[in-house]
């Protein structure tokens, strides 16, 4: 499992904007994905990328536990 995620700002002719990314799945492998956020001097597309960060890693949590309980479960019934 790879988890992943952060912003960076980007320099277009000059001016900077903000840029989500993260990992999703292609083909079988793991690729870096950019979403476009805003101008990185906006409040509200910085607002906006740490509202994003933060809702990658709650799912990114989620997902770990449910794969932790599952190989919980699947070592458990093996041991029987």
């Amino acid at each position: 499992m790879q988890i992943g995620c952060g912003y960076r700002v980007m320099d277009v002719r000059g001016r900077g904007y903000l840029y989500f990314w993260h990992y999703e799945p292609k083909d079988g492998r793991r690729r870096q994905v950019y979403d476009y956020v805003g101008p990185a001097r906006d409040g509200d597309a910085r607002r906006k990328v740490v509202d994003l960060l933060e809702q990658y890693t709650r799912r990114a949590i989620d997902e770990a536990r449910r794969q932790l309980q599952a190989e919980r479960i699947e070592a458990m019934a093996g041991a029987r």
